[in-house]
């Protein structure tokens, strides 16, 4: 049995069991995305900015919609507070209906609803604490860590990383070619791995994702090498200690990127607009 087999986590009912026991603070627009933060700090939650929600028009107003219906279904989430501003075109109530559906574990909160800003962050974060006590922490074991694969710099050796990691017990899900990690780490979020290794082009700095732990692996560009301290392997590591760092983080310890705070969730879209 392999390093990566029958690993520590955690049971989200219809999310999965994940390594991480994330509670989500989810911005239903950008207009809320700074009373979204302040909750999450009181509470060491996750959440994230972002410039969608409104104002958008055409095939990404579902668009928007799935993908933050997939970021709350993630396996590393535990539950999920939804907070809106309450005019926007993706309607807070609306995207908390849906999700509940899948995940009795979601609430939503209207700061047009909820005495402005202020009220809204003092019932936003009664309303998470509520949920974490509705729902508390529940160990399971993880046969088989689902590890995703960012390879944007397009690193030769690669591939002996991944034999390595399914030789010991690790199932591997290679991200599309894209033009940044970050657009690889939502496509990797949308088929729920537990983590990522990724291997940022040459001119990008190591990032993360706040969903899941991302391990990045440094190249030798002059930029890398600059911030070196930023990266959690380099690429001559060997395969022994690739394997030992992913059980490691698989089992509780940060990644670098964890542990800074560092990273941000782009949604993707298709339409130009404000």
């Amino acid at each position: 049995m392999g390093l990566l087999n029958n690993i520590a986590g955690y049971s989200h009912g219809n999310r999965g069991v994940g390594i991480r026991d994330h509670q989500l603070i989810l911005p239903s627009v950008i207009c809320s995305t700074h009373v979204a933060r302040r909750i999450a700090k009181e509470l060491s939650a996750v959440t994230f900015a972002h410039q969608h929600g409104c104002g958008i028009i055409g095939e990404d107003v579902a668009g928007i919609d799935d993908f933050f219906a997939e970021l709350a279904d993630h396996l590393n989430i535990s539950s999920v507070l939804i907070v809106s501003l309450g005019c926007e075109t993706i309607q807070g109530q609306e995207l908390g209906a849906r999700l509940v559906a899948r995940n009795a574990s979601t609430r939503y909160q209207i700061i047009q609803e909820s005495g402005g800003v202020e009220g809204t962050i003092t019932s936003g974060v009664a309303s998470a604490r509520k949920l974490s006590q509705d729902f508390p922490k529940t160990s399971a074991s993880i046969d088989s860590l689902r590890i995703g694969f960012d390879n944007s710099r397009n690193f030769d050796e690669a591939n002996n990383w991944i034999e390595a990691l399914e030789r010991d017990g690790a199932e591997i899900i290679k991200s599309e070619n894209h033009r940044s990690s970050t657009e690889s780490f939502a496509e990797l979020m949308t088929k729920k791995v537990h983590l990522v290794i990724s291997f940022p082009d040459d001119l990008q700095p190591a990032s993360g994702f706040p969903l899941f732990p991302v391990l990045n692996v440094q190249g030798n560009s002059s930029l890398h090498n600059a911030i070196s301290k930023d990266f959690d392997l380099h690429e001559n590591s060997s395969t022994r200690a690739v394997i030992e760092m992913v059980g490691s983080i698989a089992n509780g310890a940060l990644t670098i990127a964890e542990a800074t705070n560092s990273g941000e969730i782009r949604a993707p879209r298709i339409v130009r607009s404000v």
